[in-house]
């Protein structure tokens, strides 16, 4: 008989203890995955409204994806997967027994009889919305008699999703990407009466907001009559009206324009932005845009006194004297050079103060004042023969000059908010114009003005339309009045809680999965989507003014 040292029969021992285990944990994996297999695919609903379900760790159920639920009745549902959660259960007890007769098997001084262990097998478990009960012809709305139990269900294929999507009714639709986590092409359209609510667009700087918002807007252009104001403060949309070529639009689409169908496109575009102007300071104003100027006389009185940084208590003397002057000048469409003659003119001692604080102040050294005879941007927002309205106050030389441009443009709406014409304000950064803490007078004014638009406007036909990545930093009284939401990404869980706060009617665990979006994904909720939707904004067909200056400098040196 072959004999071992002490060292070599204990090694020998270790090895055969570890192939045991290795071949023990083999079987338990292999046991396990074969449970999780067998996992049932069910779903249930008891209100038929929501459901829940319970399914292999295999399937793939993003959140916000589209299911079909089949019952054993042959009825089938449109759903919607709003959570989703991985859990572990306790499945069958697996036992190994062991022959005692063969010792020989197991290592010297260990005597096994057999072993036991309960599996846990890992699965999916969440919950969702029922959308529709799906028909041959229509998909209707569902009510508390569609409960179901045991049903199966499966991703939803693009072209159920597509007709949910393509909604009902006979107000446009504004084709704006592609819907996320389908199997296949599947559009989203916006309802374009969603627009008569205010809505907020915000992500974080990279996430693609610019030329989403972009999207949007050439779609209301496109599909709609609804006039357009956009504050521009970046330059963004001064070419809104300017296709690009088709190449460069395919380049952003998932179905590619012929020839044929992008001049088609090319000529609806063209029709729909006869009436677009853009208005940009005289320095960078080119032929075909409008020059940017307001009059003196276009700003309330507050907003006057504001830009002399008058006070009516501290400065009583000035201020009043002020007042007078404005009061003799007998008309409201009086330029700031008149207001300076006037004072010039004036002898009082006030008077004079008053011209040695606008000196001072360097007030006429101001590019966006208009002398006497030149239009005011304010005379065209008057008139009735613009579509939309670029206001670059980008390029305006100080912020004092941009935020008495957008006070005057907020003001006139506001004091001619009666004749109720339908016009979407679409204000890009609006932190810097509804701050929720204003940093100074001027824009303490156009947050009051924005506040009162967001709490009253819609029913004299002003809507906002507001943008920014710091949706925190806007005045509280005018985001909860927004009702349509565009978030894109964003990983600021502060900024996520704040919109859950305020957005309530889109789940918080939708709007958590901002934070995995990439380039121009978003999920929308509101007024203009049926239910809260997940999309890839894609089809810009304007060319994009603002951008990013190029990273060539980070470039390998050679």
């Amino acid at each position: 008989m072959e004999s071992y040292e002490p060292d070599d029969r204990n090694r020998l021992n270790e090895q055969k203890i570890a192939e045991l285990r290795g071949n023990l944990r083999a079987l338990h994996d292999y046991l396990r995955e074969q449970a999780g297999r067998n996992v049932p695919q069910e779903a249930y609903s008891i209100d038929g409204r929501t459901f829940n379900f319970e399914a292999p760790l295999s399937l793939s159920l993003p959140v916000g994806c589209y299911i079909e639920i089949q019952t054993d009745a042959g009825v089938e549902y449109l759903g919607q997967v709003i959570t989703k959660d991985v859990v572990e259960r306790e499945g069958a007890e697996l036992g190994v027994e062991f022959d005692l007769d063969q010792e020989e098997l197991f290592p010297e001084g260990i005597g096994l009889s057999g072993v036991t262990d309960r599996l846990r097998v890992s699965l999916l478990v969440g919950s969702g919305v029922v959308l529709r009960k799906v028909g041959a012809d229509e998909m209707t709305a569902t009510s508390d008699a569609d409960t179901f139990q045991n049903a199966s269900f499966t991703r939803a294929d693009a072209d159920v999703v597509s007709r949910y999507l393509a909604g009902a009714g006979n107000r446009a639709k504004l084709p704006i990407g592609q819907a996320l986590y389908v199997d296949g092409d599947a559009t989203v359209r916006l309802d374009a009466g969603g627009f008569n609510r205010h809505s907020f667009l915000c992500g974080q700087s990279g996430s693609g907001k610019t030329f989403s918002l972009g999207i949007v807007l050439e779609q209301l252009l496109l599909e709609t009559d609804l006039r357009i104001i956009v504050i521009d403060p970046n330059s963004d949309f001064v070419s809104l009206d300017q296709l690009r070529p088709r190449d460069e639009v395919n380049r952003f689409r998932s179905d590619a324009l012929s020839p044929a169908a992008y001049e088609q496109v090319a000529e609806r575009y063209a029709d729909a932005t006869t009436a677009l102007r853009v208005f940009r300071p005289q320095t960078v104003a080119t032929a075909d845009d409008d020059v940017l100027r307001v009059r003196f006389g276009d700003l309330s009185r507050p907003e006057q006194a504001t830009v002399l940084r008058l006070d009516p208590l501290e400065d009583s003397a000035e201020f009043n004297t002020f007042w007078h002057i404005l009061d003799e000048l007998g008309q409201q469409e009086y330029s700031w050079d008149e207001v300076r003659e006037a004072v010039a003119h004036n002898f009082t001692e006030e008077a004079r103060q008053l011209g040695l604080r606008i000196e001072n102040l360097g007030l006429a050294d101001w590019d966006v004042w208009c002398s006497p005879g030149e239009q005011s941007l304010i005379d065209t927002v008057a008139n009735t023969d613009w579509r939309c309205l670029v206001v670059d106050i980008g390029t305006i030389g100080s912020q004092a000059e941009q935020m008495v441009v957008v006070n005057s443009v907020l003001t006139h709406l506001w004091r001619e908010r009666s004749r109720r014409r339908p016009t979407l304000v679409v204000v890009d950064e609006a932190h810097n114009i509804c701050p929720q803490n204003p940093a100074d007078d001027l824009q303490a004014i156009s947050t009051e003005t924005a506040v009162r638009i967001a709490a009253e406007g819609r029913k004299f036909g002003l809507y906002l339309l507001l943008s920014t990545q710091r949706p925190a930093k806007i005045h509280e009284n005018v985001l909860s009045q927004c009702e349509n939401l565009l978030l894109m990404r964003m990983n600021s869980s502060s900024d996520l809680s704040h919109l859950a706060n305020i957005f309530s009617h889109v789940p918080a665990s939708l709007l958590s999965e901002s934070s995995k979006f990439g380039l121009g994904e978003t999920v929308l909720g509101g007024r203009f989507v049926q239910n809260p939707t997940f999309a890839k904004f894609e089809g810009r067909l304007s060319v994009e003014g603002g951008s990013d200056i190029p990273s060539t400098w980070a470039k390998r040196r050679e």
